[in-house]
């Protein structure tokens, strides 16, 4: 039996077009699975009467918030996480080069708070514009949040990034040995903390392309051969007495900011009957689970104040003790305690939901969603555009 959690060691990138940017990663495949079961989730919630649109409008609300999430993650990102190198300009670099930044995805870096904000600023844009209840789309849409951050971790996980701070004995050092290490840890070969670990792990790696392939040199060794992923079995033996043990923080925040919040939502909806309410309760509870895990989590070196070369982000953050994701999950915990309240004001407040629309269950309807001829859902259609005359307060309340 393994005495530490495995990391799987695979590709991140499922197939790549030549030598270009372009490929399709498993990152970003979690975004395509997230946004389609998403999508069915919301038409299931269009069909009980939760989500207060038209058919047809689904797929506009699954755009937008794509959109939202991707501006706002990458924004968000460059933002909060990059502040000293996009906003302070460290590097001295140009502001057309700095705004290409924002499209660069391949690169990397998405901010889940930076998305959050992106699709509220969406969803608010399509109810301006659609003359909808912004609380009754948020709603509906936190109904699905929690599964796309699981599917991240995943992807994160396979990247090999975000991973736990290095697990350390009682006299604070940090463990190297496996057979000292607790079963829950894990060691990453995309471990860029420890770099006499990488330096090794570099050498090992040019070690095996210069001996794979006979008459080449050091010189020769194309960029590509000394990505940390995946490493050959035998190169990693060579190597992993060099790396420590971290917690691995992508499956803690699987479980909980993803798989235990998806399920506490899906419990509240039970019970929470004013549009506002879920999305709010939704905010509290992902910063409740994400503030804890920071403790675990490892932070970009650009923001580590324990870097050897701190930013003044990274200073700030020590300054005042919080990591940047607790500080953020903050500033969400008061925004839900607003929405969990907001809802008695007069001017904003929409029709409650019915017991029946509050208590329907997805799986027993799911079998009935996927088999509906086309002629039923215009039906459908004529009956909500019917209902949304009938009940404007209910249907169609601009918030």
């Amino acid at each position: 039996m393994l005495s530490v959690l495995q990391h799987p060691n695979i590709n991140p990138v499922i197939f790549q077009i030549g030598d270009t940017p372009l490929a399709l990663r498993w990152y970003g495949l979690m975004y395509v699975l997230a946004f389609t079961i998403g999508y069915f989730f919301l038409k299931w919630l269009q069909s009980t009467g939760y989500l207060r649109c038209k058919p047809q409008d689904i797929t506009n609300i699954i755009v937008y918030g794509v959109l939202g999430t991707f501006l706002g993650g990458r924004i968000g990102y460059l933002l909060f996480y990059q502040f000293d190198k996009v906003v302070l300009n460290v590097d001295n670099i140009a502001l057309g080069e700095r705004l290409k930044m924002v499209f660069a995805v391949w690169e990397g870096g998405m901010s889940f708070h930076g998305g959050v904000f992106g699709v509220g600023l969406a969803v608010l844009l399509y109810a301006w514009r659609h003359k909808a209840s912004l609380w009754n789309i948020l709603d509906a849409s936190v109904h699905i949040v929690p599964m796309g951050v699981a599917f991240v971790r995943v992807g994160n996980f396979i990247n090999g990034e975000l991973y736990g701070r290095a697990i350390t004995d009682d006299a604070g050092k940090v463990i190297y040995e496996t057979d000292k290490l607790p079963w829950y840890a894990m060691k990453f070969p995309t471990d860029y903390h420890d770099r006499d670990a990488q330096s090794h792990l570099y050498r090992a790696l040019q070690d095996d392309w210069v001996a794979s392939n006979p008459g080449k040199s050091y010189a020769d060794i194309p960029p590509d051969a000394l990505h940390p992923l995946p490493v050959k079995a035998e190169v990693w033996a060579q190597v992993e007495q060099f790396f420590p043990g971290r917690y691995p923080s992508q499956i803690v925040q699987f479980a909980f900011e993803g798989v235990l919040v998806l399920l506490l939502v899906w419990l509240l909806r039970r019970k929470l009957k004013h549009p506002g309410q879920l999305a709010g309760a939704f905010l509290i509870l992902y910063a409740i689970f994400r503030i804890p895990a920071e403790m675990i989590r490892q932070p970009d070196k650009h923001i580590d104040a324990t870097y050897e070369q701190a930013s003044k982000t990274a200073e700030f953050l020590a300054s005042i003790g919080l990591t940047m994701g607790q500080l953020l999950s903050l500033v969400i915990i008061a925004a839900g305690v607003a929405m969990m309240f907001v809802f008695k004001a007069k001017a904003l407040a929409s029709a409650p939901y019915t017991d029946e629309q509050r208590r329907k269950g997805f799986w027993k309807d799911l079998p009935k969603l996927l088999r509906k001829p086309a002629k039923e859902d215009k039906a459908e259609s004529k009956d909500s555009a019917a209902d949304a005359k009938s009940e404007p307060d209910e249907q169609h309340k601009s918030n």
